[in-house]
């Protein structure tokens, strides 16, 4: 299977060097389905803006506590103090700027590109209280809890155009990022005058700078050329 990925890449960097003509689209757009790994719903919209370079702008939802990301924002401590969480709705926002630097060889959006990208996400927990009802009392309201993220990656990818309206990116990112991450757990206090334990919320969190790495496609689609 290796070797066959491998033949089909080496095929078609081998057909997009042979393709001098310039009529692919001049813009592309985009979806990575990998990203779902990472519960994000990823679109994006590249545009050249120049003969070799383009601006990529990505948006969409993000769902917490599913794939990777449910493993990262994982909460062993709230789970152990009788609460439970589920997924809530999110966004992701990135801009990057993409270089092709092949003169001669492709034209923007296709090619072998480099380039970098900042991008915000956050994704947003639902808490609910399982702790109360045992101490006779009325359950809390759900609270939320978030996990927010800032980051600088650099691209290094490839994008091929299969005709002229479909395209292919295969990308690969290395980088860093800053999270932060608030969550939600129940503190109990004795109330003397009732005689009852009264819960509350209690936020609490961490902020980390992390090493960050990706790759992945993307499976785009344009338009007809105007300009031919």
């Amino acid at each position: 299977m290796k070797k066959l990925f491998i033949a089909t890449l080496c095929f078609l960097v081998a057909g997009q060097a042979n393709a001098q003509k310039d009529d692919h689209s001049t813009y592309a757009i985009k979806f990575a389905p990998i990203q779902m790994l990472m519960g994000e719903v990823n679109f994006s919209y590249e545009q050249r803006v120049s003969k070799q370079s383009s601006i990529e702008v990505s948006l969409g939802p993000t769902i917490s506590e599913i794939g990777i990301m449910g493993l990262v924002l994982e909460d062993r401590l709230a789970t152990e103090v009788g609460v439970s969480k589920n997924s809530s709705l999110g966004f992701l926002v990135a801009l990057g700027y993409r270089y092709y630097p092949i003169s001669g060889m492709a034209t923007a959006p296709r090619g072998l590109y480099l380039g970098p990208e900042l991008k915000y996400r956050t994704y947003n927990t639902n808490y609910i209280d399982n702790i109360s009802e045992g101490f006779s009392v009325p359950r809390l309201d759900d609270s939320k809890g978030t996990a927010s993220q800032f980051s600088f990656k650099f691209y290094t990818g490839y994008q091929f155009w299969l005709g002229s309206k479909f395209s292919l990116d295969v990308y690969t990112a290395l980088g860093f990022g800053l999270t932060d991450i608030n969550r939600q757990r129940v503190l109990t206090n004795f109330d003397p005058s009732t005689n009852q334990v009264q819960p509350e919320w209690q936020k609490y969190g961490t902020s980390k700078v992390t090493f960050m790495g990706s790759f992945g496609v993307k499976f785009g689609i344009g338009g007809d050329r105007k300009d031919k």
